[in-house]
C-alpha cells in the first residue's frame, strides 16, 4: 500500500521559515573565526590553546550522524524543532560563558543542532516543494549563509569600533527561536510514521550515493582553503590593506553574491546536471585566472569571479545532497554526506598549504586546489542524474544496494 506525500506547502512561506537555518549557519561558522583573538584575549588563551577550543567546537558538527537518521525514524519536524531550540539556548549561554570550558561545552551543542538543523532545512524544503519550483527555492535558502557571512562581519567591525564585549554576538543567537520557531510548528511532517520502522539505505542506487558522497567532499574543499587563506594571501602575498580596497571593488564582490540566484533558477531551467556543471567547471576556471593575476584590477575582478561561481555551486550541492534520494532515507544520507563534507573541509587547509610550499605561494595553491571543483564537475555528468521534474521514489526504484540480513 502506497503511503501519501506530505501536503505541499507554499514556496514563499517555506523559504520564510527555513531561510534562517543556513543564514546562522553562515553566521556561526564565520562569527568564531572573527572573535577568535578577542575571546582569546578576555578567558587568557595562547594561540595554541585558541586552535584546540576551535577544533573542539568543530567536532560538534559530527552530531549530524545521530540526529539526521533519529529524524527518519522519529520525524522531521519534531528533530527540527529539538534543533532550533538547542541551538538557540546554547548561543545565547554562550554569551554568559563563565570560562574556557563552559564556552566550548557550549558551543560544541551549539554545532551539534546548527549542522542538523541546516541539512534537515534542505531535506524538508525538497520534501515539501514541487520539482518544477525547487532550484530556485535552493538558491534562495543557500543563499542566506552568504548573508549570515556578512552579518558576521558588520557585527564583528560594530563591536571592534564601539570596544564592545564579543559576546555580544552571541547574544543574536536568540534571534531564530523568536523569528521562526513557533511557526515552523505548523510545517507538515515530511516522514510518515508507516515508514519509520524500518529505515534502511536498501532501495538507494549505490552509483548516485558514491557519486553524491565524492561531490560532498570536493565541495567543501575549495571554499574552504579560500575562507582558511584569505586574510594570508590578501595581506601577505598581494600587500593589499585597507587603502587598496576601494568601496566599488565591495559592490562587485556583493554583486557576485548573485550566483545563488542565478544557479537557482538555471536549475529549474536547464536541469541538475547542465547547470551543476557550468558552475563546478567555472569554479575551477574562475580560480586559475583570480590567484594567477598580478594586477589588483585583474585580482578583483577574478576574485568577482570566484564569488559568482562558487555562491553558484551552493544550490546545487543541496539538490544533489536530496533528490537524488527517496524521502524515507533523506536524513540518513544526508548524515553520510554531511561527514564527507566535513572530510573535505578538514583537509583542505593541509592540502592548500602543502602545495604552497612547493609551487610558490598561496595564490598559485589555491588555483590548483580550485581544480577540485572541475573533478566535481565530472563527478556529476558520470555518477548523478538529472532530477529537474522527476520522481524520485521511482528512479530509485532499481537496482537498489543490497539489504542487510
Amino acid at each position: 500500500m502506497s503511503v501519501p506525500g506530505p501536503p505541499l506547502v507554499s514556496e514563499r512561506r517555506l523559504v520564510t521559515l527555513l531561510a534562517p537555518a543556513t543564514f546562522f549557519e553562515g553566521y556561526d561558522n564565520m562569527i568564531l573565526g572573527l572573535a577568535l583573538p578577542l575571546i582569546g584575549d578576555e578567558l587568557g588563551l595562547s594561540r595554541g590553546q585558541l586552535g584546540i577550543v576551535t577544533s573542539i567546537v568543530f567536532g560538534g558538527s559530527f552530531g549530524v550522524l545521530l540526529l539526521l537518521p533519529l529524524a527518519d525514524r522519529v520525524g522531521r519536524r519534531r528533530v527540527l524543532a529539538a534543533t532550533i531550540a538547542a541551538y538557540t539556548l546554547a548561543t545565547f549561554a554562550t554569551a554568559f560563558s563563565r570560562g574556557v570550558i563552559e564556552f566550548v561545552a557550549f558551543q560544541f551543542v551549539a554545532r551539534v543542532f546548527l549542522g542538523a538543523e541546516y541539512a534537515l532545512a534542505t531535506i524538508i524544503l525538497v520534501d515539501l516543494l514541487k520539482p518544477a519550483r525547487r532550484g530556485r527555492a535552493l538558491g534562495l535558502v543557500s543563499s542566506m549563509s552568504a548573508f549570515g557571512q556578512a552579518a558576521a562581519g558588520v557585527g564583528f567591525l560594530a563591536i571592534v569600533a564601539i570596544d564592545a564585549s564579543w559576546r555580544w554576538l552571541y547574544l543574536v543567537g536568540v534571534l531564530p527561536l523568536i523569528l521562526v520557531g513557533r511557526a515552523r510548528r505548523s510545517l507538515p511532517e515530511t516522514m510518515p510514521a508507516a515508514l519509520r520502522a524500518k529505515v534502511s539505505l536498501a532501495g538507494v542506487r549505490l552509483r548516485w550515493l558514491v557519486g553524491a558522497s565524492a561531490f560532498s567532499f570536493l565541495f567543501a574543499v575549495f571554499p574552504t582553503a579560500v575562507t582558511t587563506f584569505a586574510s594570508f594571501l590578501v595581506l601577505k602575498e598581494w600587500k593589499w590593506d585597507l587603502g587598496t580596497i576601494n568601496p566599488g571593488y565591495v559592490v562587485l564582490w556583493a554583486l557576485a553574491i548573485t550566483g545563488f540566484f542565478v544557479a537557482g533558477r538555471l536549475l529549474d531551467v536547464w536541469g541538475r546536471r547542465p547547470t551543476s556543471a557550468v558552475f563546478l567547471s567555472g569554479s575551477a576556471v574562475a580560480g586559475l585566472v583570480a590567484f594567477h593575476q598580478t594586477t589588483t584590477i585583474g585580482r578583483v575582478a577574478g576574485l568577482a569571479l570566484v564569488i559568482f561561481f562558487l555562491t553558484g555551486s551552493t544550490p546545487c550541492m543541496a539538490a544533489y545532497s536530496t533528490e537524488p534520494f527517496p524521502s524515507r532515507v533523506r536524513g540518513r544520507v544526508g548524515a553520510i554526506l554531511r561527514v564527507m563534507g566535513i572530510a573535505g573541509a578538514g583537509a583542505a587547509p593541509a592540502l592548500t598549504g602543502l602545495l604552497s610550499d612547493r609551487v610558490g605561494g598561496v595564490g598559485p595553491a589555491l588555483a590548483l586546489v580550485g581544480l577540485s571543483y572541475g573533478m566535481a564537475a565530472t563527478v556529476v555528468l558520470v555518477l548523478l542524474p538529472e532530477t529537474r521534474g522527476m520522481d524520485v521514489e521511482l528512479m530509485s526504484a532499481a537496482p537498489p544496494l543490497p539489504a542487510r540480513s
